[in-house]
């Protein structure tokens, strides 16, 4: 029996997605041409392959046993076909989107982009704001984001990463603290304010997870968005910023900051950059994947 490849496309969206509403916007299709494919797909297996419970679909025995098979099959077939394609960065004009979050755009992109202009100068980048680890994996199988940097994250065996750098925290603080006579130690860490750098709304940050488990709490008395934010506002009054040393450097510098080093044992910040696997062989995606990596600060 003839079958659409297609319809396992779409298999594999509502699998990921767990919603078909969801599925159809990944696949940029409308809500019946999904559920229409499913209807085959069900025929196909004489299986419903999805139940519906609440607002997801959740798979059947059928659906998850099929999965691995799927996907192994669809990228076979995306390896096959990025392999026929030849990428000329000179004259493409291909748009390119990477996850970054807001911390690290000073440092990544300046250079980055440098490189790209120069030897791809048609092709578009796009920043976008971080993407959180729970949508990494659905927003880089679905084409929202070509690649991601960011800390080291729990993926699943379909997301690729490697390492880019790793890089240790450092204090910020203005040249003339009142408090700082020569050196910053953990008393006085713990006893001023600081600016936490997020781009979300709550929640502690990696730093403060790891003065937690130290038994340490630090006072957050600002939680803003950007770094040159927190250096800015440092550098008019007493209080504290915990940056990697990368960021710490280019402000200092730029606001006539001081540096010190974190007086607490904390573990060096990992960056890493994420892409799915079935771009691995893609020539578009892997050239953009060196670009980034030849152009990661202190390589």
């Amino acid at each position: 029996m003839k079958i659409d490849l297609n319809l396992f496309v779409v298999f594999e969206a509502i699998y990921c997605e767990g919603n078909i509403t969801k599925a159809a916007s990944a696949l940029n299709l409308s809500q019946p041409a999904v559920s229409h494919s499913l209807s085959k797909l069900r025929d196909h297996f004489d299986d419903p392959l999805f139940v519906r419970q609440g607002n997801e679909m959740r798979p059947t025995v059928v659906a998850n046993n099929v999965v691995s098979d799927v996907r192994e099959a669809l990228r076979q077939l995306q390896i096959c076909l990025a392999q026929s394609k030849q990428f000329e960065p000179m004259t493409s004009r291909k748009n390119f989107t990477i996850s970054l979050h807001v911390a690290l755009e000073a440092s990544y992109l300046p250079p980055l982009i440098h490189r790209i202009k120069k030897e791809a100068p048609l092709v578009n980048i796009q920043s976008s704001r971080r993407v959180h680890r729970s949508e990494l994996e659905n927003k880089l199988a679905s084409g929202d984001i070509d690649l991601a940097i960011d800390t080291l994250l729990p993926v699943s065996e379909n997301i690729l990463h490697t390492q880019l750098d790793e890089e240790k925290l450092v204090v910020v603080a203005r040249k003339d603290h009142p408090d700082i006579k020569t050196t910053l130690d953990l008393d006085m860490y713990l006893a001023l304010e600081h600016v936490l750098v997020s781009s979300r709304s709550t929640g502690p940050s990696i730093e403060d997870f790891e003065l937690a488990r130290h038994g340490l709490q630090r006072k957050i008395g600002l939680r803003c968005q950007h770094t040159f934010s927190a250096c800015s506002v440092i550098a008019g009054n007493e209080m504290l910023l915990t940056a990697t040393e990368t960021s710490a450097k280019m402000y200092a510098n730029l606001l006539d900051l001081a540096i010190h080093p974190l007086p607490v044992d904390l573990p060096d910040t990992d960056m890493h950059l994420y892409w799915h696997t079935n771009l691995d062989f893609e020539p578009a995606n892997k050239w953009l994947r060196n670009k980034v990596i030849q152009s990661t600060p202190g390589v």
